[in-house]
């Protein structure tokens, strides 16, 4: 893998004080008013997505011992440290826990999105260099973070020791871009357009008005997800601008930093809806976009095509694109087009059934999960947007006929419709997980049940029983041709499911995360 030879293990370190001058005790504050989670609920909560509770460490300062028993009694972890020096209040909190890559939160920030996290930790894996600071532009203001390393945190404190310097963490590493490499991504999860929204949305709190504005966000998105990211608040923003005028007047601090002039290539990418093509496609596409970036390439995802690029990558299946110079991934449609094509997923039409090796693409976030140990007995199951009635016979199935084969002691099922009153207390459900909350539950589980595309792939990467189902002609024909390929159990469509012989096997078919190669490959040939 290229970059740092280390595997990036971060750590979240949350800055949180009660003493605000601006709004005192702002981060005990709750939303909504009427219940007893706070701000600093918010983000523990959020982050328990994406890291194990050891991993998310609130570090304040000495002698608030209103606020350290606040902790205690949530049994959330804390260090404490220098008031004034907050940027030594990191260094001593990541020399105690030993950390060497830390992302920076701030307690005043609770809807933090999720997938930047994510993805700034996948930026981490392209790294040159121990001495970084990575962020998300085009994010409403409150909602993104930054990390950096443990090594650029130091870097010349005896020199760079200002107030500003000590109040604000990480402003003497972007200061100096010569001697650390600081990368702004651009968020692939949305839209150029989205962008120029984001300036208009503040969704951190300094004064009261703030908090307003994040309780009545809250009352909006927080019945259909309680973890809504920055897409969902910048959709809220078309839908009722006026809200956000709430908080217009309050001020934000701003610094100027050196700007990069570099003429840098810039590519667009156009992915699938996820809810007409499937989450693979948007997936996929996200941790491709910080790949190329991290080549210090410019990527914009699903624009209007106003802005020129110097290429186009469709990642729509069936969606002919209408730029050029283009490079299209699993394209299903006629190939009658002059442009190039790969394949991120096998297919029954170009890849060799007696092939022992696959080339495909996934985020190397899954790395991380590589060595953990399985819960035996642990199926995990992802149906994508199947309805109500195949759910019901899937679940039927694998309760009724499978459970007993396999020895199956625990279901989780992500997708779908909820389950029937008939199943739902031997079926654990989840309408969405983040990212790495499903690496994680696959990496925990002894198999998974689910139909052909990215899933299937990163199950057999890790080394797990695999199961396929179909759901549509193409999910069915695409699944027969792929089970005899990784020699993997078919089990059949909804309404039409049958027993495999003996216990699913493990595939012996060797995946290698390397097909992003073809599109770089592609990059270099397009070059000005």
């Amino acid at each position: 893998m290229n970059g740092i030879l280390s595997t990036p293990d971060p750590y979240a370190l949350i800055q949180a004080r009660l003493g605000s001058t601006r709004l005192s005790g702002k981060i005990l504050q709750c939303i909504p008013q009427s219940s007893t989670t706070t701000l600093l609920d918010h983000i523990y909560l959020r982050l328990r997505n994406i890291f194990e509770h050891e991993r998310i460490i609130f570090i304040i300062p000495e002698n608030e011992i209103e606020l350290s028993n606040f902790l205690r009694e949530r049994n959330y972890l804390y260090f404490a440290g220098s008031l004034e020096d907050v940027r030594d209040r990191y260094i001593k909190a990541a020399e105690h826990f030993q950390i060497k890559d830390i992302i920076r939160l701030t307690g005043d920030n609770p809807f933090i999105d999720l997938t930047s996290i994510e993805l700034l930790w996948e930026a981490m894996f392209y790294l040159k260099s121990r001495y970084y600071c990575l962020a998300m532009q085009g994010l409403p203001l409150g909602m993104g973070v930054e990390c950096f390393s443990y090594e650029s945190l130091i870097f010349k404190n005896e020199i760079y020791n200002e107030k500003r310097h000590t109040e604000h963490v990480s402003l003497h590493i972007k200061e100096n871009p010569s001697e650390n490499q600081i990368i702004k991504l651009i968020a692939p999860h949305l839209s150029p357009k989205q962008f120029q929204i984001s300036t208009k949305i503040r969704m951190t709190v300094d004064e009261d008005l703030d908090l307003q504005l994040l309780r009545q966000v809250w009352d909006h998105l927080s019945p259909k997800n309680e973890f809504f990211g920055a897409n969902e608040v910048l959709s809220l923003y078309d839908e009722k601008p006026d809200l956000f005028s709430l908080n217009q007047s309050v001020n934000q601090i701003k610094f100027d930093l050196p700007k990069q002039t570099e003429e840098q290539q810039m590519i667009h990418i156009q992915y699938g809806d996820p809810k007409v093509f499937g989450s693979g496609h948007f997936e996929r596409c996200k941790s491709l976009s910080i790949e190329i970036q991290m080549k210090n390439i410019l990527v914009e995802c699903n624009s209007d095509f106003s802005s020129q690029y110097d290429g186009y990558i469709y990642d729509s299946r069936e969606i002919v694109g209408k730029k050029s110079p283009a490079l299209y991934i699993d394209f299903m449609a006629e190939k009658s087009l002059n442009s190039n094509y790969i394949y991120f997923l096998p297919h029954h039409e170009l890849t060799d059934p007696k092939t022992e090796n696959v080339s495909f693409y996934t985020s190397p976030l899954l790395d991380y999960y590589r060595n953990r140990v399985s819960q035996n007995g642990t199926w995990l199951v992802y149906v994508g947007s199947l309805n109500h009635e195949e759910c019901e016979s899937l679940d039927r199935f694998l309760i009724e006929r499978l459970t007993s084969n396999w020895q199956i002691q625990n279901i989780h099922r992500i997708g779908g419709a909820p389950p029937s009153s008939n199943f739902e207390k031997r079926i654990k459900h989840s309408v969405r997980v983040t990212k790495i909350g499903f690496y994680r539950l696959l990496a925990d589980s002894e198999g998974l049940v689910s139909y052909f595309g990215q899933s299937i792939m990163e199950s057999i990467y890790l080394k797990k029983n695999t199961v396929l189902f179909g759901m549509t002609e193409v999910h069915k024909s695409l699944g027969n041709f792929f089970s005899q390929l990784a020699k993997i159990d078919y089990i059949g469509e909804p309404f039409n499911f049958q027993i495999p012989n003996g216990y699913p096997q493990k595939s012996s078919l060797v995946l290698k995360r390397d097909a992003q190669n073809q599109i770089f490959h592609w990059l270099e040939s397009i070059k000005k």
